[in-house]
């Protein structure tokens, strides 16, 4: 993985950390994420799109009809938070 991809990958996690995005407003951010000394060669849309894919094959990203978001780990209910919502006594 070269410089520029990781570097992508990194700036695409930043954005989905603070909001729910669009390929096109990800795509913005890279660039304006990217300096100028970091210019990337070929198609940025096609880099974060490809950056998309493998996160959400790895199940840090999810995709939900175009917009991207960071996968929110799953809390486990203790068996007392259970037993209130169903209005069981635990034992």
């Amino acid at each position: 993985m070269s410089f520029t991809t990781t570097r992508i990958n990194q700036l695409v996690l930043d954005q989905l950390s603070t909001a729910e995005m669009r390929l096109l407003t990800l795509t913005v951010a890279v660039r304006k994420g990217l300096s100028t000394e970091e210019g990337i060669k070929g198609d940025l849309p096609q880099a974060v799109r490809s950056t998309l894919r493998k996160l959400v094959a790895t199940n840090v990203v999810v995709d939900s009809d175009g917009v991207y978001a960071l996968v929110r780990p799953a809390v486990k209910a203790k068996p007392a938070d259970l037993a209130h919502a169903t209005g069981k006594r635990a034992r």
